[in-house]
């Protein structure tokens, strides 16, 4: 394994929040054979229209996740990104460990590489993630909490500060909220800066960059749910008290055979709308490794329809990235084994759910 694969192997077992070792990260490669093969192969990635001409006739962003050696390595991986995205997310390389692995020494080699392939293609940039209870480098836990609001302090205005007038918008705090409880997660920001940190931090990335958007971003929220609920009423709290936070993600990473509604997930995004947010859909994948291998292509494609048509139906949902495009490059691979969660296969050719997101994108 590569340097870069087992960094990106790494990413995938921390958004579970699972050590590297627990789930494979140590060794193999970064994905696995193809779980359904296509009985009849799609067009290639060049051969079809490009989604960010879909998108932008509706005046909207269509997103990817990048690595920056695929970029550099990989002639078809750079030039489908290109050629259909008009939005890009550092999959991993703008989190916190990446950059400051050593306190106060700051490597942007990574972010700057895709920053600079974002701005030569004319593609806009949101950064990810400033604060998050993982990716983040080992040394930041071991600090008092006055040290620790320093480095925080440090970090944000320094990342945000480089990046200014290039990157649009940032998902400022991730995933702060707890699956059980449904209030704030434990972690070293909560533990040691209290449970006003989420106001702190974008607070601080309202000063280092006044034109950014400021995004909290959070997973299992995508309907109506317990876990939606505690988003609402976090980003409300927010709202109410003039932190300025100026939208929400929708992570969507989703499972074919355990969807939420259509209906709640467009009702979802109204309430947060109504809240004067603007909301983003922002790492789409769709895994079908449970569905019959019959209609696993036909549901994918329906899911991923179904998802952007219902960010369409409201005018401040502006936004859906996926979570990279790819078979051959996937988190969800990595992590539970053979599934092909998006909408181009391992040989870059369209499959049913690129035309499922065209179709959404177009109002079809």
């Amino acid at each position: 394994m590569t340097a870069s694969a087992a960094r990106r192997a790494a990413a995938a077992c921390l958004l579970l929040g699972l050590s590297p070792a627990g789930c494979g990260g140590g060794g193999g490669p970064t994905s696995a054979p193809s779980a359904a093969p296509l009985p009849t192969p799609g067009p290639a990635w060049n051969e079809v229209a490009p989604l960010r001409d879909a998108a932008a006739s509706g005046g909207r962003l269509i997103g990817t996740a990048l690595f920056s050696s695929g970029l550099a390595n990989e002639p078809a991986y750079a030039g489908a990104a290109g050629r259909h995205f008009n939005y890009v997310t550092a999959e991993y390389e703008m989190k916190w460990d990446p950059i400051e692995k050593t306190p106060g020494v700051f490597d942007f080699s990574g972010a700057d590489a895709i920053v600079a392939f974002a701005e030569a293609h004319g593609m806009q940039v949101k950064g990810h993630t400033l604060v998050w209870h993982n990716a983040t480098p080992a040394w930041v836990s071991s600090l008092s909490p006055s040290d620790l609001r320093s480095a925080v302090q440090n970090h944000v205005r320094t990342v945000v500060g480089h990046f200014r007038g290039h990157v649009r918008a940032w998902d400022v705090v991730n995933e702060a909220i707890d699956d059980t409880s449904l209030g704030l997660r434990s972690t070293v920001f909560s533990r040691g800066l209290g449970d006003d940190y989420v106001a702190e931090c974008f607070r601080l990335a309202r000063q280092a960059d006044p034109d950014a958007l400021l995004v909290y971003n959070d997973y299992g929220g995508e309907g109506l749910n317990r876990k939606s609920d505690a988003i609402y009423a976090l980003v409300k709290d927010l709202r109410d008290r003039g932190v300025p936070i100026d939208g929400v993600g929708l992570q969507m990473h989703l499972q074919a055979w355990n969807m939420p509604a259509a209906a709640d997930i467009a009702a979802n995004i109204r309430r947060l709308a109504a809240l004067g947010l603007r909301v983003n859909i922002s790492e789409l994948d769709v895994q079908i490794r449970q569905l019959p291998v019959a209609t696993k292509l036909t549901q994918q494609r329906q899911v991923y329809h179904d998802v952007i048509a219902a960010c369409l139906t409201e005018p401040r949902c502006e936004a859906v990235t996926l979570w990279g495009f790819t078979d051959a490059h996937s988190w969800i691979d990595t992590t539970f084994g053979p599934d092909d969660p998006l909408p181009f296969d391992e040989q870059y050719r369209a499959k049913p759910a690129y035309f499922g997101v065209q179709d959404a994108l177009f109002g079809r």
